[in-house]
């Protein structure tokens, strides 16, 4: 298995940084990685061990940092949905020109970025080979509007019009809330983006997740366009681990996240490319 770094531009010229981890045999298949908010794309190391069993069954990735996320250019208060998803779309188109192929690449994505890895799969069907969520947060209006206690009706209160006029965003959650974000929010309809992913998508999602719980993904199963697998790890919070394990230490932790990388590995050879 080898590592190289890399760096690409987005679609709006934003530096994008990331590692290429290659098959070790004769390469199958390509995917990208794409971390959560407010880590990068190591995600606690998880997603190195995913890349390493991967490679293992000879498919090639890419692991990035998201825009104002680790080494990546771009500032938290500018982050959107559809810029994330745009991220997606140049990872994608960069791992196959260095890698000089046309197939069509696996996307693999956790929690904060599921819903924009579907908005990519959704504007893109040809260019994906099939879909990945890990606690995939697929509805972004509900996260950063109906549940925020300063949005009513659609409308932002008093204060967080001056928090956003004077500071950029209405708070950290974990990255900076800007005006762009929740005004794109308002249109961002998850029974439209999901109804247009086609290709084969695989959710796990563990059962005690307190940050995006598995009630979301049991609601919007039925609401993609394409086959749709569903596994629960009885037990699991958020990242597939025992509460309070940031480390990803505890053994159940670990035997959780070998579980999903194997049970990732076998969906993506499962598909012909």
């Amino acid at each position: 298995m080898t590592d190289r770094e890399t760096s690409f531009p987005s679609l709006d010229g934003t530096r994008l940084r990331g590692t290429v981890t290659g098959a070790q045999g004769e390469r199958r298949g390509v995917a990208v990685l794409v971390h959560g908010a407010g880590v990068t794309r190591r995600e606690g190391g998880f997603f190195d061990r995913l890349a390493a069993g991967l490679a293992a069954v000879d498919i090639e990735t890419l692991r990035f940092d998201l825009r104002a996320h680790g080494e990546s250019e771009g500032k938290p208060e500018e982050i959107t949905i559809a810029a994330v998803a745009n991220d997606i779309r140049a990872a994608a188109d960069h791992i196959r020109e260095t890698g000089g192929t046309r197939l069509p690449v696996h996307v693999i994505a956790a929690s904060f970025s599921g819903g924009a890895a579907a908005l990519h799969a959704g504007s893109h069907p040809q260019e994906v080979g099939s879909l990945v969520l890990l606690n995939p947060r697929l509805d972004y209006r509900e996260r950063y509007l109906s549940s925020r206690p300063y949005v009513r009706d659609g409308y932002l209160d008093p204060g967080a019009v001056h928090d956003l006029n004077n500071q950029g965003f209405t708070e950290r959650s974990p990255f900076a809330l800007g005006r762009a974000l929740l005004n794109e929010c308002q249109h961002l309809d998850p029974e439209d983006y999901l109804g247009r992913v086609v290709a084969p998508t695989l959710i796990v999602h563990g059962t005690k997740d307190t940050f995006v719980q598995v009630d979301s993904t049991r609601r919007y199963r039925s609401a993609f366009g394409g086959p749709v697998t569903v596994h629960e790890l009885d037990g699991s919070e958020h990242g597939f681990a025992v509460h309070n394990d940031p480390g990803y230490a505890h053994p159940q932790s670990q035997a959780w996240q070998a579980e999903v990388i194997d049970r990732v590995a076998n969906f993506l050879v499962a598909w012909p490319q």
